[in-house]
């Protein structure tokens, strides 16, 4: 092959090997995200994992601070905690505690645990705690307690 030619076809090889090294620079990347069993969800901006939120009480019935009027043929009272997802009902119902103690009975309605006292104390501050044992149904617990309180003002 003439020096010239050789030249040329040193220049081609090199730019074609330069443009297929460019061209795979510029293929886009498919991001992987997690599968759904791994229970991670993904950014996706980045793909990044992102750790899952942990549950939390949303609303309660009685509400925090309420007074609530009521006679003694009404009892009983339910006291409603609604969560933020689907919690493991065993463990919601053991972390619940209610002051003064009251014997009572857990019923659901979504994620919404429901006590229904079967007898209510003559008294009138009522405090109601769900700890830290509570968990949703993946197994992640609630950041901290999550407690309020209510009156009862017996009508006659």
């Amino acid at each position: 092959m003439p020096r010239g030619s050789r030249a040329s076809f040193l220049r081609i090889v090199l730019a074609l090997a330069c443009g297929v090294v460019v061209s795979f620079n510029a293929l886009p990347t498919a991001a992987v995200s997690p599968s759904p069993s791994e229970g991670a969800n993904a950014s996706p901006e980045t793909g990044e994992v992102l750790a899952e939120e942990p549950p939390a009480v949303v609303s309660t019935d009685p509400k925090d601070g309420d007074s609530i009027n009521y006679f003694l043929y009404q009892f009983p009272r339910p006291i409603s905690i609604t969560f933020s997802k689907e919690m493991d009902r065993a463990s919601a119902e053991q972390a619940f505690s209610v002051s003064p103690s009251l014997e009572g009975a857990f019923s659901w309605d979504g994620n919404t645990m429901i006590f229904t006292p079967s007898t209510y104390p003559l008294t009138f501050e009522m405090a109601v705690t769900v700890g830290t044992g509570a968990k949703d149904a993946r197994g992640s617990p609630l950041r901290e307690p999550y407690s309020f309180r209510y009156l009862l003002v017996i009508m006659k």
